[in-house]
């Protein structure tokens, strides 16, 4: 038998097939007796964890991403050297190929894009503008990190970057209506600004305003005049957060997300509408890594490709994941605004701030079954790694909020219930992935590493449960067999 890896087959069923089943099957919940749902989700939940040793030929590819071995302490071992994962032999270590994990951002980071919009769409889609052309649009995006703050997600106190995007692009335009003017050649601009407001924990997103202006700029004789095309602004929120990134990241991950999105319009234009009324709606979307590239930006060498589809197939966004620079270094989204202007953002220039303290947080183990406490390890230093003794600020964790002061040497340590809460996106592997913040809110400054509750951790109660369910089972299914007889005419 060819020498076998537990990773591909088992990141394909679980993250991808075993969500599917898993938010199917949760949907039937007013058509399908919750005895019988009981048992296919206790057989969904078991059928990976434990079968551990589900076993893919190992001439499936891995892109060249390098293993990791994650030991019984939860912390990763490049060289692949570390013992087995938490709750199994040590011989038996489970190999993760992560390629990125959360990043921390500090305000005052900026990005900045070679962005391109086509806006073809917006001509397709306006008949007052049928037989217009526009050409590509070329301009330049900066993206900043504002302000750190909290705000409420699903009631609970949640810490947020403020994000603002802004840039202004201008394109080439024929055959446009201008009052007066007649049809005219000239420059179509467009001014674009968003706010986000991004979870620390995963930076998953919150919500946003987003602000698009399209003039067409036309001179004719020396005379100039400005069609006014569109200026409206998004105000839209997600329950729960969009989680973009799944992190930590690992190549043949797929997850998928189901979000309320809310939407309100304001503004519009001469020639363009918007919406009269908020709209409001289910958005389902199947994220999927399926490969690491070598981005040109300087030190995006194995950076990590991210897809988005919708629930039909279609490709909706695709990012490249660059730790080196805590951001996306390409992007393309099929719909920037006005739903179906597209845009491709390229990176050209990052700029860290400096923050004036830094915090380091550690989880111990990072790696934790259901219902254990963990221990967090913060440090607190100034910009030039000096100990800072008396820093006050906070833990979050989901609704926990725990309060913490430095020692002299500027750490401390505290003790946290990591509970049993089930994540947006679960799988067989992992109950949960949580971002744990530490915040100086006055000092804007903030750490953030992710804790992992197992998957695997909740197998022997599972397994315990679905034998009780299964006997439950068996007695509805010997009573549906025989009221379905007599139930029957022949």
């Amino acid at each position: 038998m060819a020498q076998a890896s537990k990773l591909g087959l088992s990141n394909w069923l679980t993250k991808g097939a075993f969500r599917q089943l898993f938010h199917q099957l949760n949907a039937t919940s007013n058509t399908v007796p919750s005895a019988i749902r009981g048992v296919i989700l206790a057989l969904l939940l078991l059928f990976p964890m434990a079968g551990a040793s589900l076993l893919v030929p190992s001439e499936l590819p891995f892109l060249g991403v390098q293993s990791i071995s994650v030991g019984e302490d939860g912390e990763s071992d490049a060289d692949g050297d570390s013992g087995g994962e938490s709750g199994e032999n040590e011989t038996n270590a489970t190999e993760w190929n992560w390629t990125a994990t959360v990043p921390t951002w500090n305000v005052g980071d900026v990005w900045t894009y070679s962005t391109v919009l086509d806006a073809v769409a917006l001509v397709e889609d306006t008949p007052e503008l049928e037989g217009a052309e526009l050409d590509f649009l070329y301009g330049t995006a900066l993206m900043e990190v504002t302000t750190l703050g909290e705000v409420e997600v699903d009631g609970v106190t949640t810490p947020v970057y403020t994000v603002v995007t802004s840039g202004t692009f201008i394109g080439d335009g024929r055959n446009f209506p201008a009052p007066i003017l007649g049809t005219v050649d000239g420059n179509l601009i467009a001014g674009y600004s968003m706010t986000e407001q991004i979870r620390v924990a995963d930076l998953a997103l919150v919500s946003y305003e987003k602000r698009l202006v399209f003039e067409f700029e036309a001179i004719v004789a020396f005379i100039s005049q400005t069609v006014d095309i569109s200026d409206s602004t998004e105000t839209s929120t997600y329950n729960p957060p969009l989680e973009f990134y799944d992190f930590p990241l690992a190549v043949n991950e797929s997850w998928n997300t189901v979000t309320n999105h809310t939407s309100d319009y304001t503004g519009g234009g001469d020639l363009v509408d918007v919406p009269d009324e908020p709209e409001s709606y289910i958005e389902e979307r199947v994220l999927s890594i399926n490969r690491t590239v070598d981005d040109v930006f300087p030190g995006c060498a194995n950076s990590t490709e991210i897809w988005m589809h919708d629930s039909k197939g279609e490709l909706e966004e695709s990012r490249v994941w660059c730790p080196a620079v805590n951001q996306y270094s390409q992007r393309w989204t099929n719909d920037i605004a006005l739903g179906g202007v597209n845009a491709t953002l390229n990176l050209i220039a990052y700029a860290p701030a400096s923050a004036s303290r830094i915090i380091s947080l550690t989880i111990e183990p990072n790696r934790s079954a259901l219902n254990a406490e963990v221990e967090v390890n913060i440090t607190v230093t100034d910009g030039q790694g000096n100990p800072i003794s008396g820093a006050s600020g906070y833990i979050y964790h989901r609704a926990t909020t725990l309060v913490f002061t430095t020692t002299e040497n500027g750490t401390t340590t505290l003790t946290l219930d990591v509970g049993n809460a089930m994540d947006s996106t679960p799988t067989a592997e992992d109950w949960a992935t949580d971002g744990v913040v530490a915040i100086l809110l006055a000092d804007q400054v903030v750490g953030v590493t992710t804790l992992t509750l197992e998957g695997s951790s909740i197998g022997g109660i599972l397994r315990l449960e679905a034998a009780a369910i299964a006997v439950t089972a068996t007695e509805f299914m010997a009573n549906f067999a025989n009221s379905f007889e007599i139930a029957i005419r022949y």
